[in-house]
């Protein structure tokens, strides 16, 4: 039981150290496509094969699945009204 806890609170410190990472990644996104007037997917074919890996893994990861949807909730929150406008 107690090797449950142990992980359980490093696993809760991970998300809570990978939630400002995902954030700013978010933000970075969502400034570049309003930049270019481009599609995550345009954008996504653009990059480098080195810049695809680092989005697919700090994205894609399961593991960083519970701070990439706490980190999308807080910019949704935070950029509430600028998604009405057009």
């Amino acid at each position: 039981m107690g090797i449950l806890i142990i992980i359980g609170s490093v696993l809760v410190l991970y998300y809570i150290i990978l939630i400002p990472f995902q954030y700013s990644n978010i933000a970075a996104i969502k400034e570049s496509e309003k930049k270019s007037n481009a599609t995550y997917n345009e954008m996504y074919e653009k990059m480098s094969f080195e810049e695809q890996q680092l989005q697919f893994n700090l994205q894609g990861n399961l593991l960083n699945l519970p701070a990439t949807l706490i980190a999308q909730l807080i910019y949704f929150i935070r950029h509430r009204g600028e998604h009405n406008r057009i």
